[in-house]
């Protein structure tokens, strides 16, 4: 056992050599980053489905540690009384402050409800009736000295992709001045016979006027707004064969809509908000489907997967509200990891690599341990893991309490730079209610 122990490091030692060998980042995309930061909470959760398959309700919420007051400053920008130049004085002193930051906030919610088991041709079936609601957030500050002809950046990602490629057409003349109304992108979109914009746009474009400002200052830094909301309902099924062989297959609705946009201090001295939500949302349900297939034997365990692969798309709302920014491109996954138990303790090494097409594998890797104390059947039980990635230390205590697992976790950088962001120290609080 000792020798296989010995191997287990010498292959994690390798993976983290791996890790910080990663290629170069590019610029900062707030969406790719957003879907990184994502799979990385969600390996959080993969790991802790193994200690909690039982479940019946799910709740989690997670938040850097100074998104509080980056919020209290953006509403104490939202609510200052003085002249306009006051104002904007103020909103650009504010986003300086947060310069190269991120904001990170997500919550989520689940329900497992679990349905009588059942035998087919040697494999046994575990069915469960899931349902899942997560909401996150991703704001990125950084300044980037954009030009007049850039101004379509600026534009909130529920304009129509034929609004957007008609500013494309006409920004050569757009030349923003020092007041406010010179620098509406939307109203210039009107005012402006060479975009193109016809009678019926130029009414639903109406209602944007005021919305997206050209910054007065570009190189005051300013906001990229990432925000999406999901619900999964669906079938989940837990299967074993033999001894060796286990898995999961989950066929479920899924439903996601989200957001960008370019917050900048002009935007801020109209209403202060950092992160609102437009009138008509793209929400877009795909009948989808995730994949599981393990091997375990003696103390090993492996297994292959595949998340949010698309079956079928179901709705959308894209003449409303746009194409989703999300895409659709699944989530692949390998993990692998070694169990050693001795009267009541355990040490689990384990390591792995999730993958999708925004981020590279030397992104994905992870590798790590828990250690576990158990007594009464694993009915009461505590469990303390260290896990490294491609940029963060993570620390995750949980105590099981029979009925209830209750677990905190700490991501603490590792680098003080990716994109030119500074990553955020990390919270994070789960509470399950077992059967």
């Amino acid at each position: 056992m000792m020798e296989r122990f010995k191997l287990f490091l010498r292959f994690t030692f390798l993976l983290i050599g791996v890790v910080y060998l990663a290629e170069a980042q590019a610029a900062y995309n707030v969406l790719d980053r957003f879907q990184l930061l994502e799979d990385k909470f969600r390996t959080q959760e993969m790991l802790r489905e193994f200690n909690s398959k039982n479940f019946i309700i799910d709740i989690h919420a997670l938040a850097n540690t100074d998104v509080t007051d980056f919020i209290g400053d953006a509403n104490d920008v939202a609510d200052f009384q003085g002249t306009d130049q006051e104002k904007l004085d103020r909103a650009q002193a504010f986003l300086r402050q947060y310069e190269n930051t991120e904001q990170n906030l997500r919550a989520g919610f689940g329900l497992n409800i679990p349905v009588f088991g059942f035998e087919v041709a040697g494999i046994k079936f575990k069915p469960n009736i899931r349902a899942q609601v997560n909401l996150g957030f991703l704001m990125g500050i950084q300044s980037s000295n954009l030009t007049p002809s850039d101004a379509i950046q600026y534009l909130g990602s529920d304009i129509p992709d034929q609004i957007r490629a008609k500013l494309n057409n006409c920004v050569g003349s757009f030349s923003p001045g020092s007041t406010r109304e010179s620098r509406d992108i939307v109203k210039f979109m009107i005012d402006t016979p060479a975009c193109g914009l016809t009678a019926q746009e130029q009414t639903a474009m109406q209602s944007y006027v005021g919305e997206y400002i050209f910054p007065e200052d570009t190189s005051v830094p300013d906001i990229r707004n990432y925000i999406k909301g999901e619900a999964r309902v669906g079938l989940s099924f837990d299967y074993t064969y033999d001894k060796n062989w286990f898995g999961n297959l989950s066929i479920y609705g899924l439903a996601r809509a989200d957001y960008t946009v370019r917050v900048s201090a002009d935007n801020l001295t109209g209403d202060g908000d950092v992160a609102e939500l437009p009138d008509e949302l793209n929400t877009t349900i795909n009948a989808s489907v995730d994949y599981r297939l393990g091997y375990k034997q003696d103390n090993w365990m492996v297994f292959g997967s595949i998340e949010d692969l698309k079956l079928a798309r179901v709705s959308d709302n894209e003449e409303e509200g746009g194409t989703l920014i999300y895409g659709e491109d699944p989530l692949l996954r390998l993990h692998g990891e070694y169990m050693m138990k001795l009267s009541g303790l355990s040490l689990k090494p384990f390591g792995g690599v999730h993958k999708r097409s925004s981020y590279g594998f030397g992104d994905g890797l992870y590798v790590g341990a828990d250690l576990g104390a158990h007594v009464w059947e694993d009915s009461l039980g505590l469990r303390l893991r260290g896990m490294v990635d491609s940029e963060h230390l993570t620390i995750s205590p949980m105590a099981n309490l029979w009925l209830m697992h209750i677990e905190y976790m700490l991501k603490q950088p590792l680098t003080s730079d990716v994109d030119g962001i500074k990553p955020a120290t990390i919270h994070s609080l789960n509470i399950r209610i077992d059967i």
